[in-house]
């Protein structure tokens, strides 16, 4: 083959692989927040600190082993932890990597899993003191999430919520297939109905009971 026809080959291999990832990277989803340079909403207390980095995608394997499908509800994933708190509540369990959304009967109106982070929040008993509809990154504007309900602060003084599987530019950062894996750089991710449902249940001031 001549040299000419080879380059004609590489140039347009280039430009395929380059059109590819620009369509990737601005052709999100529809619903996603509309605005991604980040001039949302960040609600009555903002982030201060940079979103960390997320940690190794691994499950607890005290927990959750390797040769058990997370797609898979198990009877007893979907029992209250032990000494949970009482009345009106949301219950996580950062092992199990799932919440509660319990009545104040006791009564469980909707569990769900999530994506966490192993290391924070510490266990115990917390309020939420802030919501936003749509928020972003301070540090990187082109990730963006919606219905934040935040209820803790990391060491480093970070905003801890509740939210939407967050999305850069409109492409979401794990699929939902992956909620039950602690793969957040601080938050808790959900799902996008879950996320709703958290949003509509958990107004200013109900109590969040973190487990271990």
């Amino acid at each position: 083959m001549r040299v000419g026809a080879r380059l004609g080959i590489l140039t347009g291999a280039i430009l395929l692989v380059l059109v590819g990832q620009v369509a990737y990277g601005e052709g999100g989803d529809p619903t996603a927040p509309a605005d991604p340079a980040g001039s949302a909403t960040r609600g009555t207390a903002i982030q201060e600190t940079p979103t960390l980095p997320p940690p190794p995608a691994e499950l607890p394997p005290e927990t959750t082993p390797s040769n058990v499908d997370r797609n898979v509800v198990r009877l007893d994933w979907l029992e209250l932890p032990p000494d949970s708190g009482t009345g009106r509540r949301v219950v996580y369990s950062k092992n199990l990597q799932r919440v509660w959304m319990v009545e104040e009967d006791g009564t469980i109106y909707n569990t769900h899993r999530v994506s966490g982070r192993m290391d924070q929040p510490n266990p115990g008993t917390y309020q939420v003191f802030s919501r936003s509809t749509s928020t972003c990154s301070r540090s990187h504007s082109d990730i963006c999430m919606r219905w934040m309900v935040r209820f803790a602060h990391s060491r480093s003084g970070d905003n801890i919520g509740f939210h939407e599987i967050p999305r850069q530019n409109g492409v979401p950062l794990q699929t939902e297939e992956k909620l039950g894996a602690p793969l957040s750089g601080g938050c808790v991710r959900q799902a996008t109905d879950d996320a709703i449902l958290m949003w509509d249940w958990a107004g200013l001031g109900t109590v969040v009971v973190v487990v271990p």
